[in-house]
């Protein structure tokens, strides 16, 4: 559904409405302390918020829509990405900040670096980052402790995070097995060998399996797990969004890969009673939902749990020890140099030792307000991101990783936030570019797909790799 601007526009003196900007906040698990911020934003300028968060899980699509068509619209809303871009731009509603010329905001927004940017053309700008997130394998240090040996854990950390596909796949073979018997096996990981434990611990006694895998949650396999995949062809949703019938089809390789890591992942499943399998049970959200699963990992029954560190409060929340002992491996995929189709150089060494790491939401201003309230619009913007309450807020309150985060002098007071840090220091991270693909297609399409027709499947074959990366292919070009 698209909006027209000119049903919109406004003009003249208006009546007070009770408040001097509105924010609308599509970031449900932060509501409470964004109230607070807000609040805490009055109290120093005198500038009177109303701000609107979204309920945990809700579609806060069709709620800003509604928003937008009452009579006193949003100052200030979210765009998730280049997929809800379409309909904000074209209607009218967003402002293009790289008109905004003057001043500390227009200072800011110009300063966005254009990877971080709300652009579908590389040349407008729609919006200031939330933050940035990132994601891969999450593993307990403690865990790796128990099955290497307490002195070995960050050369093996190092070393997975460098190791091949096939040395990544024996890995999580040779700990199946070990969990179930537990003896001295061999591994080597970035070409260096490692003997697992002879005995299981306190941690490693509890293990079911080697990965937590929220099989009820298409978005974690659809969206996420497919936009690593993405990343072997396209450099950013820029590209992505430009894409060609030619160049989708060249994602071919990629996602054949996609399939075969899936298939591994969920071959060597954690339970919360023992070893689960894939199955109808397996896409319960009864029994593998997001709380289920993080219990799950947080338990010490997996060794890995591919999400993001928007999952640091809900771990800490089961286990506030584990959660200052974590960090992220990347999620590797087995692609054949053929496969890699970016023009920038990326090698499968590179993507196989990266993380994900981009801006999920982005703040844009309303451009049918008046234009005193988009100046206040933007003197709360530049407060937010600049000033120390700001900023405490950001680091401290919402545990986010600012997206103008110093990765020289930035720490966050969560490990896994940390750890995104290292990889943007280092320079081994990936974009988004599934935010480029036709809106429903990931996760609504071919999540949805893989949930009931792969995920309640005990064994797939090559067969079933050929199929999802076909289906894959053809939806896109269906929606495009």
């Amino acid at each position: 559904m698209a909006f027209s601007a000119t049903l919109f526009a406004q003009g003249g003196s208006e009546a007070d409405k009770g408040y001097d900007i509105y924010v609308y906040n599509s970031k449900g698990e932060n509501a409470a302390q964004f109230a607070a911020m807000c609040a805490a934003y009055e109290a120093e300028t005198g500038v009177r918020v109303k701000n609107f968060s979204i309920g945990s899980g809700q579609d806060h699509m069709e709620t800003l829509r509604s928003e937008m068509n009452s009579r006193n619209m949003p100052s200030v809303f979210s765009i998730q990405g280049i997929k809800e871009l379409a309909e904000w731009s074209q209607g009218g509603f967003a402002l293009d900040l790289t008109t905004v010329t003057t001043g500390d905001f227009g200072k800011m927004a110009s300063a966005i670096p254009q990877g971080l940017r709300l652009t579908s053309d590389g040349k407008t700008s729609y919006g200031i980052p939330y933050n940035v997130e990132g994601y891969g394998f999450i593993v307990d240090r403690d865990m790796l402790a128990e099955l290497f040996g307490s002195a070995n854990v960050d050369a093996v950390l190092a070393d997975i995070k460098a190791a091949t596909y096939g040395e990544w796949e024996t890995l999580v073979k040779a700990i199946d097995a070990w969990i179930a018997a537990p003896k001295a096996t061999s591994v080597k990981l970035n070409g260096k060998t490692y003997s697992l434990a002879s005995s299981k611990g306190l941690l490693s006694g509890k293990l079911t399996g080697v990965f937590a895998v929220m099989g009820a949650e298409k978005w974690t396999y659809g969206d996420h797990f497919i936009n690593v995949a993405l990343n072997a062809v396209f450099a950013n949703p820029v590209e992505t969004n430009k894409a060609d019938e030619a160049k989708i089809k060249d994602m071919k390789g990629a996602f054949l890969a996609y399939a075969q890591a899936l298939d591994l992942k969920t071959s060597y499943l954690a339970g919360a009673k023992g070893k689960a399998v894939r199955g109808q049970d397996f896409v319960s959200s009864a029994n593998y939902g997001y709380d289920q699963t993080v219990q799950i990992f947080a338990d010490s029954k997996a060794v890995f749990f591919k999400q993001g560190n928007w999952a640091f409060g809900n771990i800490e929340g089961v286990n506030k020890a584990q959660s200052a002992r974590l960090e992220f491996v990347p999620v590797k995929m087995p692609y054949q140099s053929q496969d890699v189709k970016r023009t920038d150089g990326a090698t499968v060494a590179q993507l196989n030792s990266s993380i994900p790491v981009f801006v999920p939401n982005y703040y844009a201003v309303n451009a049918l307000v008046p234009k005193g309230e988009q100046q206040k619009a933007f003197d709360f913007l530049y407060w937010m991101n600049n000033s120390v309450t700001g900023k405490k807020y950001i680091v401290e309150e919402f545990a986010f990783i600012p997206y103008n985060a110093d990765p020289k002098t930035t720490s966050v007071p969560n490990s896994l936030g940390n750890s995104i840090i290292d990889y943007i220091a280092s320079g081994n991270t990936l974009t988004a570019p599934y935010q480029g693909a036709p809106a429903s297609w990931s996760g609504d399409v071919v999540g949805l797909r893989v949930m009931e027709s792969y995920l309640t499947k005990r064994n797939w074959t090559s067969a079933d790799y050929e199929a999802i990366a076909d289906y894959a292919i053809k939806e896109w070009i269906s929606l495009k």
